[in-house]
């Protein structure tokens, strides 16, 4: 048998390789660093991906410019690539509804939204309005978070885990969920967001692995001598 030395000495050696504990990865949009690719364009509503996620936002594709015109031209997106996302209410065609921005990881695995800014691309300030942000976990709506929306064109807010809205509420619930949908009854970009995907583990790179080998290798002919040796 080994000795206890000459084991510990090889556990003490592997570790040595192993990969430190890696605290969840963070990815903070938008930068102009970052790329992007349009992975589908429906009929009212384009999806791109980039950094690891997914994002799916509204648009008018429908919109005709006015009573009595019949050919759809869209409308201008204000906010692009990679200032933010511009969401447009759909207002034209067979359903019309609120500008909406849906996240997902690629993968489909769960993450969680830790921070977000965005400005008003309409005024919202005499009816009063909340970005409505439903999380959601395998299909299943999890509970709704409301913050507040009301003001006038251009306006920007910003909400965290810590930063609230006047009323108290902010992103602190908004953990652990595969998908996250952002909806307001206007126009409205998303100019940044911040998404932390806790499930990355750490991987040891080939190299490390040819340290450890080679490491053991040493120790295997450090034991064979010393039973040589005790022969």
């Amino acid at each position: 048998m080994p000795s206890k030395l000459v084991l510990a000495t090889a556990a003490s050696f592997c570790a040595l390789f192993l990969p430190a504990p890696v605290s969840a990865v963070t990815t903070t949009f938008f930068d102009a660093s970052q790329t992007m690719t349009l992975v589908a364009s429906g009929t009212t509503s384009d999806t791109i991906s980039t950094e690891g996620y997914l994002f799916t936002y509204t648009l008018d594709k429908l919109f005709t410019g006015g009573v009595g015109l019949t050919t759809p031209i869209g409308r201008t997106q204000l906010v692009q690539w990679p200032t933010g996302l511009h969401a447009q209410a759909v207002t034209s065609g067979p359903v019309t509804g609120p500008a909406q921005i849906t996240i997902r990881r690629v993968d489909g695995g769960v993450f969680d939204l830790d921070a977000l800014n965005f400005k008003l691309l309409a005024n919202t300030w005499a009816t009063g309005a909340d970005l409505e942000i439903t999380p959601m976990l395998d299909g299943n709506d999890g509970p709704q978070v409301f913050l507040d929306a009301s003001g006038s064109y251009s306006n920007t807010f910003s909400y965290s885990t810590t930063l609230s809205d006047y009323r108290g509420f902010n992103t602190s619930t908004l953990k652990g969920y595969d998908t996250y949908n952002l909806s307001l009854f206007v126009d409205f970009a998303l100019t940044g967001v911040t998404l932390t995907d806790p499930s990355l583990l750490p991987v040891p790179e080939p190299e490390t692995y040819g340290m450890m080998l080679a490491g053991l290798g040493l120790v295997g002919i450090a034991v064979r001598r010393r039973k040589q040796a005790a022969a």
